[in-house]
């Protein structure tokens, strides 16, 4: 007597992967863009989905269609600013540019944004904590990488002669603390001096702690 066969399995579904179109994409960056703009003015926990769509004047259903949560828009926000700062950061390197032009871009990349992009900045610096799991870990990484890029360019400067021997890791997160820290104050001096400017007279007076004296 022959065994029966047992019947084969379905074939597993194939998960569905949404396209996306360049209209798509567009609206997702104008959301962001004006997600940002409302929690740099009234606060990223006071920010409700309805609000959110609100403002970009979308009905809520349409919103969540674009992005799932109120986290996903803040970790698209990072993932822009962290991206824009790296390749800014990798291209002045590639351009062999000296280490202090390199430094000068730098400060430059953050002025300029914190200039044109106070809600990327602020969402950036102070909400970095409200990102869970996987989101955080991967903005984690990036950030780390980009300190590293900082690193290597004053390690570069040492071993050029150009930088005093220093601690190196000291020595960056000083350099971009005081790029950084200038979201809290700019606007005050924004209709006075340029954001390159201010780059400018930051970069030197931490340029000067480092110039290697003989």
């Amino acid at each position: 007597m022959q065994k029966k066969q047992r019947p084969a399995a379905p074939p597993a579904r194939r998960k569905r992967v949404r396209q996306t179109t360049t209209a798509h994409d567009d609206k997702r960056l104008e959301i962001i863009e004006r997600c940002a703009q409302l929690f740099d003015a009234g606060g990223y926990h006071r920010a409700t989905m309805q609000l959110l769509a609100d403002e970009v004047g979308l009905g809520k259903p349409t919103l969540y269609h674009y992005f799932a949560s109120k986290t996903d828009i803040l970790y698209a926000i990072h993932q822009i600013q962290i991206a824009g700062l790296i390749d800014g950061i990798n291209s002045v390197r590639r351009r062999g540019l000296s280490p202090e032009q390199q430094l000068y871009h730098a400060a430059r990349d953050i002025l300029e944004q914190i200039a044109q992009h106070p809600g990327y900045i602020r969402a950036f610096f102070e909400h970095y904590q409200e990102l869970e799991g996987a989101k955080r870990a991967d903005i984690r990484e990036r950030r780390i990488e980009y300190f590293r890029r900082v690193c290597d360019i004053i390690k570069e400067g040492i071993a050029s002669g150009t930088f005093c021997k220093v601690d190196v890791e000291m020595a960056a997160y000083g350099f971009l603390g005081t790029c950084s820290w200038a979201f809290q104050w700019y606007r005050t001096v924004a209709d006075k001096q340029s954001a390159q400017t201010v780059a400018d007279a930051l970069c030197r007076n931490f340029l000067l702690g480092l110039e290697r004296r003989d």
